[in-house]
């Protein structure tokens, strides 16, 4: 209990809670339904297994959400579990009041419920039994017909998408065969060998940032208000690879704590204290890069960089 940084009651402090909730990981899926012709489609992270015998999963949608009578009205939806590659397709079904399936491709499943092409497994479902729980209603569905593709997940966790990468091994596990090679991400491919490389210095930087008091999600939503004037939530959201609701939910703490303010049409800007903020989180950053790369030559670091910049520009 003393490594904890917040303690409280959901009751008096539920973005406190939400956060909390925010530590256990999952993966991404939009569920869909259809009915009378009108389609339904929503981003869900509140998938889960229930049962074998007989095959069911459940999943919760809101009371207030605007896809609600429609999935009352179907007798069947899908599972759509995303792939690592399908991060504009979870930010653009997490959205209301737009038509989500404008330029998407799908093909019907049971009772005519879309199956999104491309997703890491898909299941079919004829709706089983709904329960009222608190301001969400839960929904459990029989599994009718499931699929699965060869496809790393999407993750999501503390409000932002995430990949999947093999735990590092520790010791002698490799020696006493603990951890077998290719077991997962192949990390002598160039996208494995970045992967390791990003998550080891951004797990390494993680004591600086939590010095200066904000989150990953809040520093990077900060930085790219700060780096986009005029930006709007989607912008910020696709650019810090985090959700909708976890780029809104980090804009809403940055006004809260000053470090950033509403401004016109929807975007915000960046106060004094923000702008300090960035510029000493950057100060830091460069700090820690020269101290992990002053083994490098100049030639080698002058011929990663080339590298890198190529594969940046596509």
């Amino acid at each position: 209990m003393s490594s904890a940084i917040e303690i409280g009651s959901p009751i008096d402090d539920p973005r406190g809670f939400r956060r909390a909730l925010g530590h256990f990981a999952t993966g991404v899926t939009i569920v869909t339904a259809q009915c009378d012709g009108q389609l339904a489609g929503m981003t869900a992270n509140s998938f889960s297994s229930v049962s074998l015998d007989p095959p069911l999963i459940l999943w919760s949608i809101g009371k207030s959400s605007q896809s609600l009578s429609l999935f009352e009205k179907a007798d069947c939806f899908a599972i759509n579990v995303l792939a690592s590659d399908q991060m504009e397709l979870a930010s653009r079904f997490a959205r209301s009041g737009v038509d989500k399936f404008v330029g998407v491709q799908w093909h019907p499943g049971v009772g005519g419920a879309p199956c999104l092409p491309g997703a890491s497994a898909t299941f079919e479902c004829t709706k089983h039994a709904v329960i009222d729980a608190g301001d969400h209603f839960v929904w459990l569905g029989k599994v009718e017909r499931y699929s699965r593709a060869q496809r790393e997940p999407l993750l999501f966790s503390h409000g932002r998408f995430g990949l999947a990468v093999d735990y590092p091994v520790l010791g002698g596990e490799a020696e006493n065969g603990a951890v077998q090679a290719g077991s997962g991400t192949d990390h002598t491919t160039m996208l494995g060998l970045l992967w390791d490389a990003f998550t080891c210095l951004s797990h390494g930087f993680e004591p600086e940032r939590e010095a200066l008091g904000l989150s990953v999600s809040q520093g990077r939503v900060l930085s790219l208000i700060e780096r986009y004037p005029g930006a709007r939530l989607e912008t910020i959201a696709r650019k810090g690879y985090v959700s909708p609701q976890g780029a809104e939910e980090a804009v809403r703490s940055l006004i809260a704590a000053g470090y950033a303010t509403p401004g016109p049409d929807g975007c915000w800007g960046v106060t004094a204290k923000g702008r300090d903020n960035v510029a000493l989180r950057r100060q830091r950053a460069a700090a820690f890069e020269a101290s992990r790369l002053k083994a490098f030559s100049a030639a080698e670091l002058e011929a990663t960089c080339k590298v890198l910049k190529a594969l940046g520009a596509g």
